[in-house]
């Protein structure tokens, strides 16, 4: 298991050496960026595994459904990976391409949770047709 510490060291250096390489070559400074954030959001993710857990088992005593307990995993799992993608865009100046890519993910998240707010939303409107 990766510490907070580990991983604040190994950001420091990853951003240190990046800033070093950029002088010589911008590319590999960028690749470098890119593969520790990858692995710091994958390490950010194993350690969340246990809070997971935790919440599909609540959910399963709720009287949840596993397909709707997994739309909570591929949300969380579309913000992540999003967002790396968004900040790689802005460190290698195409702010443009990171909107478009949080755009993407926001679209892609209201698909994954749709079926998750549809049962809400028919008892709302159930509510909403007994009152009038």
């Amino acid at each position: 298991m990766v510490t907070t510490v580990q991983i604040a060291g190994m950001s420091v250096t990853a951003v240190l050496l990046a800033k070093l390489l950029e002088r010589y070559a911008a590319e590999q400074a960028l690749m470098l960026t890119l593969l520790l954030g990858t692995l710091l959001t994958g390490a950010g993710v194993m350690a969340l595994l246990p809070v997971l857990r935790q919440i599909d088992s609540l959910m399963s005593k709720a009287g949840l459904s596993a397909a709707e307990t997994a739309g909570i995993g591929k949300a969380i799992g579309i913000c992540c990976v999003t967002q790396l993608a968004s900040d790689v865009c802005k460190d290698a100046g195409a702010s443009a391409l990171a909107s478009a890519v949080l755009l993407t993910g926001k679209a892609a998240l209201l698909l994954v949770i749709l079926p998750l707010i549809a049962p809400l939303l028919s008892l709302i409107q159930e509510v909403l047709s007994c009152v009038t």
